[in-house]
């Protein structure tokens, strides 16, 4: 009841502002930032529906379009040493998400995403098992505070054959407070899994995250735009990686120190893990790709967002540093979920993966390192349900999803309710990831 109290609220209001209310908007989303009409904006997402259009006047959606993400080299470069990065999205916890009804989580999906030399994911939920789990609330009115639970992190892992590469940082990484973050760290290190972007110090905070593969030294860096209702104490803010960067006038030089230190310690190639953006929004707003540039013109030279529950464009950044070397990169803007069921939101299904090979080598006697293929994987988060309860839960290959039900192939028993909102998120997938499909 009260759900569609504030659902008819946010519905009015929306309809009040129905010029800015249809599209892209340049607002924080930081909860604990947020002013009425940020708010209002937040709920007419979750409760009335996803936003799929760019912002007005920003000409972001042709930008995209028009991207040319094959990084095939062109120049004779020859590859001496190389590593492939498989990246994911964001893995939030639900009751519904734990190892008996995941069986066969990866099957669909694992022959890409296991594929390379690293795979990677935002844990977005802590897990700490001195705890009770804890999932999203059922109403938009309770704090939307998760703890996962060890036995999930086991699956997602695969005994060591899956994701091994977390990034921490973000929005829900105090719901279990100080110590479950720390917990979640020791669970993490007890099993061997490198994560960056919470610490339990200010030394761990300031130590490289490095992953050396094919003999390629890859580091990465990661950062939030927000804690929600959380707030690092003082003197501990090395607990979390924490700058507003949804605001484009947001000093980022803690995180230059950490490109810096990066490159200084030997990094062919740094990764960003930024968790950052509009949630529920396919295109990012015209501030996000600002600080997505100046974050690259730190010297990273790839960016993995996350956050918007919603998969969106990717970009290939060029630009001059600051010693007139031409230097470019790419970034994801949002992969969208890996792992989660939401009560709502219907385009938070569609998510994608990325192989994205990083190498070094030669070209007329000058070496270099730079990206030199992206692929991606459009997946479908598919949900069996039994008297309203998940039974089966898999991540699959949207595009083979998409072709198995045009040929009248259906092996898990889809309705044709969610046929037809698969076909919505088809067309869905091929406006906002045209460029990449292209590639892939």
């Amino acid at each position: 009841m009260v759900d569609a109290v504030v659902k008819l609220v946010c519905g009015l209001y929306a309809l009040a502002h129905r010029k800015t209310f249809r599209a892209a908007r340049p607002l924080e989303g930081n909860a604990a930032h947020m002013d009425a009409d940020d708010r209002y904006w937040w709920g007419y997402k979750y409760l009335w529906g996803p936003v799929e259009r760019e912002e007005p006047g920003s000409g972001l959606e042709a930008y995209f379009d028009g991207q040319d993400l094959d990084f095939a080299p062109r120049d004779g470069f020859a590859e001496t040493a190389g590593m492939t990065l498989c990246a994911g999205g964001d893995i939030l916890a639900h009751a519904g998400l734990n190892p008996g009804t995941t069986a066969s989580l990866w099957d669909d999906v694992r022959g890409f995403y296991f594929s390379g030399d690293l795979a990677y994911a935002n844990l977005e939920s802590p897990v700490a098992p001195s705890m009770p789990p804890r999932y999203l609330p059922a109403s938009i009115m309770e704090h939307g505070g998760m703890n996962n639970t060890v036995a999930m992190l086991e699956r997602v892992v695969e005994g060591g054959k899956g994701i091994g590469f977390f990034s921490t940082a973000n929005n829900h990484c105090l719901d279990m407070g100080e110590a479950g973050l720390l917990e979640t760290l020791d669970v993490l290190d007890e099993r061997g899994y490198p994560h960056v972007g919470t610490s339990r110090s200010a030394a761990e905070r300031d130590a490289v995250a490095m992953v050396e593969r094919g003999g390629v030294k890859v580091a990465f860096v990661s950062w939030t735009f927000s804690l929600n209702w959380g707030v690092l104490p003082e003197g501990r803010e090395y607990l979390a990686n924490y700058a507003r960067i949804n605001r484009p006038d947001t000093d980022i030089r803690a995180i230059a120190e950490q490109v810096e230190a990066a490159r200084a310690s030997g990094a062919d190639a740094v990764v960003g893990l930024f968790h950052w953006g509009a949630e529920f929004e396919s295109y990012p707003a015209r501030n996000m790709v600002s600080m997505g540039h100046r974050l690259m013109e730190l010297g990273i030279d790839v960016i993995i967002g996350n956050h918007p529950h919603n998969a969106q464009p990717m970009e290939r950044y060029a630009y001059t540093d600051g010693r007139g070397a031409r230097r470019e990169g790419l970034i994801l803007y949002a992969l969208g979920d890996l792992l989660s069921i939401h009560r709502t939101l219907p385009d938070s299904r569609l998510g994608c993966l990325a192989r994205i090979r990083v190498s070094k080598g030669e070209a007329d006697g000058a070496r270099s390192v730079r990206i030199t293929s992206l692929e991606v994987l459009p997946t479908y988060l598919y949900v069996k349900k039994a008297r309203g309860e998940c039974v089966d839960y898999r991540v699959l290959d949207f595009r083979k999803l998409v072709a198995d039900l045009r040929a009248g192939r259906d092996g898990l028993g889809i309705g044709s309710a969610e046929r037809r909102e698969i076909f919505r998120l088809e067309a869905l997938m091929r406006r906002v990831l045209r460029a990449a499909l292209r590639v892939s």
